[in-house]
């Protein structure tokens, strides 16, 4: 992978042993700057006031170190009704998993890596960045319960946007609006459109909004709208 292809990431750790935190923020650099919260609280305090590109979280967090800690933090981020799959998961543990959490997983849309796979800063890079770009991964399935997460997995997705994003995405790009006049145009707050972009700009993996609009008119015929574009 080129640099011109590895753009920056911004990336929150929620992870309480710190040297292993240490370890793979110094194998991230220089291409993924990594922060870290020691429990779910301090998380959700650098969430709501910072932008992150994805979360790396680990299972066994405080107070209890069991599995609930980091589970509740996943299912309460993966199921905000607001969230418009804000942030991208990777449930990063050494816990044996079994075929009821990955279900869970499958259902909320958030990746795992296990821990004990030893997986190098690169490997985990390149995992933040398949999760940006809305791929979901998941080691070690237990092939003995494939079937049953199969025949229960609820269906995939094609859609690479929300339904208000996408509505987001076509007036910036179709009309040119700036965020108040698309909050204004959909009904939001100016906040819920600035975030919308930010998951825009995640999911196709540019920097600005100049860089949006060619995106969008380079993927027409996948996003399934017409080629007329709205000078004005």
């Amino acid at each position: 992978m080129t640099d011109s292809n590895r753009p920056p990431l911004r990336v929150l750790m929620v992870e309480d042993y710190s040297q292993y935190y240490e370890g793979l923020k110094f194998e991230l650099q220089p291409h993924v700057a990594l922060d870290n919260a020691s429990d779910t609280a301090t998380a959700l305090r650098l969430l709501a006031g910072t932008h992150y590109d994805a979360l790396l979280l680990d299972l066994s967090l405080p107070p209890s170190h069991s599995m609930k800690e980091g589970l509740g933090l996943a299912e309460k981020l993966a199921t905000d009704p607001d969230g418009e799959r804000s942030l991208p998961i990777i449930l990063m543990t050494s816990k044996d998993t079994d075929a009821a959490l990955l279900r869970k997983l499958l259902g909320w849309r958030v990746s795992m890596i296990h821990k004990d796979d030893r997986p190098s800063g690169a490997e985990v890079e390149y995992a933040l960045r398949l999760a940006v770009r809305g791929y979901f991964l998941l080691s070690r399935l237990p092939a003995g319960d494939l079937p049953g997460l199969i025949e229960n997995a609820p269906p995939a997705s094609a859609d690479l946007f929300s339904e208000r994003d996408f509505a987001i995405f076509k007036l910036v790009a179709e009309e040119g609006l700036t965020n108040q006049q698309i909050a204004y145009r959909l009904g939001l707050k100016e906040d819920a459109v600035k975030k919308g972009m930010q998951r825009l700009f995640r999911r196709t993996g540019v920097a600005s909004r100049a860089e949006a609009v060619k995106w969008w008119f380079e993927h027409l015929e996948e996003l399934g709208v017409g080629s007329k574009r709205v000078d004005r």
